[in-house]
């Protein structure tokens, strides 16, 4: 069964990246989301469709850890922040 929403994780693409950041050890998150977000920006003749549902995930997650950031509450985001978790970004993100 596809996901398929407006939200940011309500895509196959990126509840498959949620998926994987969920899987990855705490360590390693960080490093996926930067990997997500420098795909889209450094493709600028074509982005596949897949790497941009990953990027906006990515880009969801970076915002929901700022101050008063919005909440990931779709039931196909990372387990760990829709559980009340956090992730511990370097202040370049």
């Amino acid at each position: 069964m596809g996901a398929w929403d407006v939200g940011p994780f309500d895509n196959d693409a990126a509840a498959d990246f949620a998926g994987d950041l969920t899987d990855a050890s705490p360590e390693d998150r960080p490093e996926l989301i930067r990997e997500a977000l420098a795909t889209a920006a450094d493709n600028t003749e074509y982005l596949d469709n897949a790497d941009a549902c990953a990027a906006i995930a990515a880009a969801a997650i970076v915002a929901s850890q700022q101050p008063d950031g919005p909440e990931v509450d779709s039931v196909y985001g990372p387990d760990f922040l829709t559980d009340g978790g956090r992730i511990d970004l370097p202040e370049d993100y």
